[in-house]
């Protein structure tokens, strides 16, 4: 009995490192991109997706809905990109009444007056730029990228976007800013993504200066 029991432990001790190699998860390939204007300047807000990256699951800890909430009569934040099929709650967070609508080919509703957050989430199941606007407020204006992909991202304040659990190889990728002209093939561009460690680029594109006229007072102001 002894032997067996000496026996059986040498197997477990064997056994035990491929049980680990079968559980881990091969590292992941992790995607770093910049985003510049030709002088130079971070460009934030900017929407960067993978295009050859299949359909699927987004990576782990994606909120099951998103949010595109509306504070001192303005869409925060104001861009907001989601995968295709995609969930999205619109609270008023403001004290005032909103009319929420879009006229997008991507997606197309209407969320008439309301306060607080008893408006329905609204599905975006079509890949495209939905714009969005308030009835009552008209200088209020948002963008939703609907990705078709599952890999994309927001660049930040430094024009800077990580994309991760990226597919090892050969992809193309677009970006899209809310001031690129309406209807504008998106710019395209190739890069070889590394299978391990982190690959970076930085990419320009040539953005123009958006003016929008605000015709309600400031906060803290009579409001309508």
């Amino acid at each position: 009995m002894a032997h067996c029991i000496h026996f059986a432990r040498k197997i477990a001790r064997w056994l035990l490192p491929l049980a680990g190699c079968w559980c881990v998860p091969l590292s992941a390939a992790e995607l770093q991109v910049r985003v510049m204007t030709p002088d130079g300047n971070p460009v934030e807000h900017a929407v960067v997706e993978i295009l050859t990256q299949p359909p699927g699951p987004t990576p782990s800890g994606s909120p099951a809905n998103a949010i595109m909430d509306q504070i001192n009569k303005e869409f925060v934040g104001p861009v907001l990109a989601v995968a295709a099929g995609t969930l999205v709650e619109f609270p008023n967070s403001d004290d005032v009444h909103h009319h929420v609508y879009s006229f997008s080919d991507a997606k197309r509703f209407e969320l008439p007056l309301y306060t607080g957050n008893i408006a329905a989430p609204v599905l975006f199941d079509t890949p495209g730029v939905v714009t969005l606007g308030c009835n009552i407020h008209d200088w209020m204006v948002g963008y939703i990228y609907v990705a078709g992909s599952s890999r994309f991202g927001l660049t930040d304040a430094n024009g800077m976007v990580v994309l991760v659990d990226i597919n090892p190889g050969e992809h193309r990728l677009t970006i899209w800013h809310n001031s690129l002209p309406a209807g504008q093939a998106l710019p395209e561009h190739a890069v070889s993504v590394s299978a391990t460690g982190t690959t970076g680029m930085e990419l320009t594109l040539e953005t123009r200066t958006l003016r929008t006229i605000r015709r309600a007072p400031l906060p803290g102001t009579r409001a309508y």
